[in-house]
């Protein structure tokens, strides 16, 4: 369901998520934020994430929005870092700063920056390990099917 004013559009994402919506994502923000720790994921790890989207019933392109426009955005700076995080990021700072950036931008100014200023800075190192997740769980769909 889709949380929407009358009087008004909504001016953020995360005014458009109820709280379903918010108790779905998290384990996938905590689990997509993984991928920008400061350690090499092994195929397990990779497994376990796949799992965890697939098991959200988000399709792909819902997925890859989650990916790029909620979760990157807050955590991509990890890597920029000389010592960043590697043992994982706290998951209540995680989930608070995701919905407060969703809240502090506007949808189409956060796509915008996206697309013409920050995008490759904040996937540069993640990108192949999205391809991996993305054939891990439309495998692990198959199955089901």
């Amino acid at each position: 369901m889709i949380l929407k004013s009358p009087d008004k559009p909504p001016e953020s994402r995360c005014e458009m998520l109820d709280d379903r919506q918010i108790a779905v994502r998290r384990p996938l923000w905590i689990a997509l934020s993984e991928l920008w720790l400061d350690t090499e994921l092994s195929r397990a790890d990779l497994e376990r994430i796949a799992r965890i989207m697939a098991d959200s019933g988000l399709s792909v392109d819902q997925l890859r929005e989650v990916y790029l426009v909620e979760v990157a955005p807050v955590v991509y700076s990890n890597l920029l870092c000389v010592a960043g995080e590697w043992v994982g990021f706290d998951e209540d700072w995680l989930c608070s700063s995701i919905i407060r950036n969703l809240n502090d931008r506007p949808l189409r100014v956060r796509f915008l920056a996206w697309c013409f200023v920050t995008r490759g800075r904040m996937v540069y190192a993640t990108d192949r390990h999205w391809k991996t997740l993305v054939t891990l769980v439309n495998a692990l769909r198959e199955k089901l099917d």
